[in-house]
């Protein structure tokens, strides 16, 4: 599988999950404040491959790769950051969103930001760069590489996930 998904986000950070993982959050609920917003609960749920996410360090236009199969282990050791994450996917459906979403949520994902995956708990390889323009958000590349595993990765996160390059 290899994927595009262009993601303009007012927020500072994105977020990935599958619908069973955010079913219990109510319509135009203000899950990111209640819920979301201190690192440690946070880590929480990423460590519990819910709904995981990462701080992108500024809003803007963001170009992300999704793939599985071999992981580019050049351009991720290239890259001037990467992360680990993990991820459960259910009924094939994984959604890609503006961290803000959380703060007036809507179940409905829009269909560009879905991908269809085999369900199962997957590790995520998260890297970035700068754009050349040096100012994050513009257009900058993320790759997200999704290896299936047989068990919920082992994940040690205490706050939030932070891809911001420096």
């Amino acid at each position: 599988m290899r994927a595009v998904i262009d993601l303009e986000i007012a927020g500072l950070g994105i977020i990935l999950y599958s619908p069973f993982a955010a079913a219990h959050i109510h319509e135009r609920q203000d899950y990111l404040s209640q819920q979301f917003w201190n690192p440690p609960d946070v880590a929480r749920h990423v460590m519990d491959c819910g709904i995981t996410t990462f701080g992108t360090g500024s809003p803007g236009r963001y170009r992300l790769f999704v793939y599985d199969g071999e992981i580019d282990e050049a351009s991720a050791q290239a890259a001037d950051r990467a992360i680990r994450l993990g991820i459960e996917v259910r009924d094939r459906r994984l959604c890609v969103r503006d961290l803000y979403d959380l703060m007036s949520w809507t179940s409905e994902c829009p269909d560009g930001q879905q991908l269809t995956l085999a369900d199962g708990f997957y590790r995520i390889t998260a890297y970035t760069s700068a754009p050349v323009s040096g100012v994050l958000g513009d257009g900058q590349e993320i790759s997200l590489h999704l290896e299936a595993v047989p068990d919920r990765p082992a994940l040690r996160w205490d706050g939030v996930p932070d891809l911001t390059c420096d």
